[in-house]
């Protein structure tokens, strides 16, 4: 019984002094980094983009979040917030409104 209090004692010691000097004397960086807040046009400018050029059948790039670029035409809204998005004649997408950074005319 003294045995296996002494090696637990021992295994807490080395485990607390290897941690002690780790931390001690290495820099791992482990600190989260802040995210970087990625500029969007506001969600009514969005939503009214989007509601023209579905009306009027506008050719435009839409920019994602992730800078992903597509460009198409709007074919059918969902919802207020919901697009399927027509790229070429065999790829469509659908695109959330709050998931696009912006909507440019081609």
């Amino acid at each position: 019984m003294q045995a296996q209090q002494l090696h637990n004692r021992f295994t807490t010691n080395l485990i607390n002094n290897t941690t002690n000097f780790i931390n001690n004397n290495f820099d791992f960086n482990l600190k989260v980094a802040p995210k970087i807040q990625v500029k969007q046009m506001p969600l009514m400018q969005l939503e009214l983009f989007a509601e023209q050029s579905f009306q009027n059948k506008y050719s435009v790039v839409i920019t994602m979040l992730n800078d992903k670029q597509l460009q198409g035409k709007f074919i059918s809204q969902v919802n207020k917030n919901k697009y399927v998005f027509k790229m070429n004649s065999a790829l469509f997408e659908i695109v959330m409104l709050n998931q696009i950074k912006s909507i440019n005319l081609v």
